[in-house]
């Protein structure tokens, strides 16, 4: 343990605490040992409560300082006057972490606020997440400290987007919304009231984490902002976007988010211009704070904004090149050689290769057509990113566009993502769980181009001035 830092203890235990554990699963306070069984964490599980000598033949102790050893993570599950003796032993034991899960705190008023402090007082030099928050998961070594039913999510799937949420419902809403999309995740941490640990705190652990490469947060507020300023511009130098949703743009969500956790909104104005000037993506779109992460995962630049647009349905290829038009992309034709190639691959009687987008219902849909004509966009100078449209074909044949697409992901240089446009969501599922960045609606392609483009810039304009420095 030495050398750990405490949110390294917190997220990556090799023993935890669970404070009022219960012995029915189907109870709060039964399912954080469910969890940790279920969801294969490996290390050692010590529940705490005076009234068992086992639970489901996992031995069971009366107190902190029957324990082994100095757990480090703790989930407290027990009321505030007992939790604040609890975290009073965990901290004297020399506990990593402990999860204040319990409401009733900062977020229903000044009797609430007074308990809170009494409780972040109890818990001394040691960390405390929460309260009012529904834990973390760590889906990287499938561990899984929390008591909330909204983590109880089948077919997680493991990938590089670390979640951070001031609100526990939604991160439970995120991971369910992930897991159907078939989007990666690494860690999810609900900070809740934030009485000591706060989104700052988890932005700069991650920043150094090696299986994150995207962090998206859910913000209500910023508690510290000058320090989030400077995490961020280190995040930036270190290229590792950060994404971010916040409510309380207007005057009931600020009030909403008020009674929520406490939190003090602000002019969300001026949330918009420091995000601006940190380089952090703020998205306006709920699903964006999964799709836009997702996206961005790939790590390829985007240098330009010139779009191909690949179709087996016209009106499909119309919608994404105005909407993504409106973001300020362009579509336009292939050049001569481009064109050429194009020809030469889909030479169908009626197929035009000098328009974008460029139809090929004309051409013969097959496989190694669609893969022929993708990498020759990819290989193209004449486009700076490639959007294929999976139309009523592709539902009826889904290898017909996905494996042609996942095959030529691998070795692209460029943004490479695709737009469904029937309902398909076994193949965004697909699609999403290979690396493939994909959207059924034409404003998240858009959305996702936008903030690549924008990162992009960034990072040209961070390089720019290394080198001439």
């Amino acid at each position: 343990m030495a050398g750990r830092s405490a949110i390294d203890r917190l997220l990556r235990p090799e023993s935890v605490a669970i404070i009022g554990a219960s012995s029915d699963p189907a109870k709060t306070a039964g399912r954080p040992l469910h969890y940790l069984r279920l969801h294969g964490f490996t290390g050692e599980i010590w529940p705490i409560n005076p009234r068992y000598d086992d639970i489901d033949g996992q031995r069971c102790y009366g107190s902190v300082t029957d324990l082994p050893g100095p757990p480090d993570a703790a989930i407290i599950l027990v009321g505030p006057t007992h939790a604040e003796q609890y975290l009073r032993d965990l901290a004297a034991a020399g506990a990593g972490a402990a999860i204040a899960i319990g409401g009733g705190y900062a977020e229903i008023g000044e009797a609430g606020a007074v308990r809170q402090e009494r409780l972040r007082e109890a818990a001394g030099d040691m960390r405390l997440l929460g309260p009012n928050t529904i834990g973390a998961v760590n889906l990287i070594d499938r561990i899984t400290l929390s008591a909330s039913g909204a983590l109880d999510v089948q077919d997680r799937q493991v990938g590089k987007i670390a979640m951070v949420s001031q609100s526990g419902g939604i991160l439970g809403s995120i991971l369910s919304r992930a897991a159907w999309r078939g989007v990666g995740l690494s860690h999810l941490v609900a900070t809740g009231n934030e009485a000591d640990l706060e989104v700052c705190d988890f932005v700069e652990y991650l920043m150094d984490d090696p299986a994150t490469s995207v962090i998206a947060l859910y913000l209500e507020t910023l508690r510290n902002p000058g320090r989030f300023r400077k995490i961020a511009g280190q995040a930036r130098r270190a290229g590792k976007p950060i994404v971010v949703f916040k409510v309380g743009r207007s005057e009931p969500g600020a009030r909403s988010a008020a009674s929520h956790t406490g939190a003090l909104s602000g002019e969300d104005r001026l949330y918009d211009g420091m995000f601006e000037q940190m380089g952090v993506i703020r998205v306006t779109s709920y699903s964006d704070l999964i799709d836009v992460p997702m996206a961005l995962t790939a790590g390829v630049k985007l240098t330009g904004k010139r779009l191909a647009i690949l179709t087996s349905t016209g009106g499909a290829g119309g919608l994404i090149a105005d909407v993504c038009g409106m973001a300020g992309f362009d579509a336009p034709p292939p050049g001569a050689k481009t064109a050429k190639r194009l020809g030469a691959l889909l030479h169908h009687d009626g197929f035009a290769a000098d328009r974008n987008p460029i139809d090929l219902t004309l051409a013969g849909l097959s496989p190694a057509i669609i893969k022929g004509a993708i990498d020759t966009l990819l290989e193209s100078n004449d486009f700076d990113a490639v959007i294929p449209i999976v139309g009523s074909s592709g539902v009826g044949s889904p290898d017909l566009v996905a494996v042609p697409v996942i095959y030529s992901f691998k070795s692209a240089g460029k943004p490479l993502m695709v737009y469904t446009s029937p309902s398909a969501p076994d193949i965004i599922r697909r699609l999403n769980a290979n690396g493939v960045p994909a959207f059924d609606t034409p404003e998240g392609c858009a959305a996702a181009l936008a903030a690549i483009f924008r990162f992009s810039q960034r990072s040209q304009c961070k390089s720019t001035r290394l080198k001439s420095t």
